[in-house]
Order: structure tokens, then sequence, then C-alpha cells
């Protein structure tokens, strides 16, 4: 079957509209799920910082419950970001075979995208990899909550070391 030209380039830019929209979907979704494992997380922080203090069972069930959902929310993020990658790919291909790279193709002076556009690599800024560090910097600091304790009351004196019932009895006696 032959196609002319025309009909190969509309296929080129419903390909290219279509992986463009797709892209934009993946970003919003990771960040909204991001920004809600954060409302958790902050959600968590508030917990730790206002319980007194825990026992040593719970707080290896605390960390054994922050690594689980940390673990799983760096997978699922990054599975997104392989799936980012993978249209990210494809889109370049098109871009390419649409000659958006190439200079005077257009009749303008420059390309109509910058070539750096065409790099695989996203850097250390990359939108997904700022999402991955965001969430092990949460993890981290709920796991340091969960272990110091800052909230901790302090001993100053033989009254506060003693329960609510000895100081009834007190009031009781004086």
């Amino acid at each position: 079957m032959e196609m002319s030209e025309e009909k190969k380039f509309d296929i080129l830019l419903a390909q290219l509209k279509e992986r463009y929209e797709a892209l934009h979907k993946m970003r919003d979704r990771s960040m909204q799920f991001v920004l809600w494992i954060l409302g958790l997380g902050l959600g968590m922080a508030w917990l730790l910082i206002n319980k007194a203090t825990f026992t040593l069972e719970q707080k290896i069930m605390i960390s054994i419950l922050l690594i689980v959902l940390g673990v799983t929310t760096l997978y699922f993020v990054c599975s997104i970001g392989r799936g980012f990658n993978v249209t990210r790919q494809i889109i370049i291909k098109l871009e390419t075979s649409l000659k958006l790279y190439d200079k005077n193709y257009y009749n303008i002076s420059d390309s109509v995208l910058p070539t750096e556009y065409s790099s695989k690599k996203t850097g250390l800024n990359g939108h997904f990899k700022t999402l991955n560090t965001l969430i092990i910097v949460v993890l981290l600091s709920l796991i340091i909550l969960t272990w110091t304790n800052p909230c901790k009351p302090k001993s100053t004196g033989a009254s506060s070391a003693m329960d609510p019932n000895q100081t009834q009895k007190q009031k009781v006696i004086n």
C-alpha cells in the first residue's frame, strides 16, 4: 500500500501529539503521587514529633513500615520514569523524522527545536530524579525522627518522674 508524503507527515504529527500528551500525563501522575506521599510523610512526622516515646519494638515496626512504603513508592515512580524515557525516545525519533532538529528545513535560520532536546540524557535535575531524591530525603527524615524522639520528655527532677496516681495520692495526703 502506497502512502503519500502528506499522509505520512500527518501520521507522524498525530503520533507526536499523542506522545506529548502521554509525557504530560506521566509527569502529572508521578507528581500527584509524590505529593500524596509527602502529605502522608508530614502526617507521620507530626505523629512522631507529638508521640513522647516509642518502645524498641514500635521503633522497629515503624522503621519497617517506612522502608516498605519508601521502596514501593520509589519503585512506582521509577516505573513511571522508565515509561517516560521510552516515550521520550519515541518522541525524539518522531521529531527527527519531521526534521525538527535540522537547520533551515522550515525556512527559518535555525532548527525548530534546539539540538539538546534530542539528547536522551536528563542530567542530574531530571523530573524523576528530583522526585526520587525528595522521597529518599523524606524517608530518611522519618526514620531519623522515629529513632531520635526529638520531643522526648526530659526528666527535671522527682516530680516529673511520678505517675499521675502518685500525684493524686500526694494531694490526698496534703
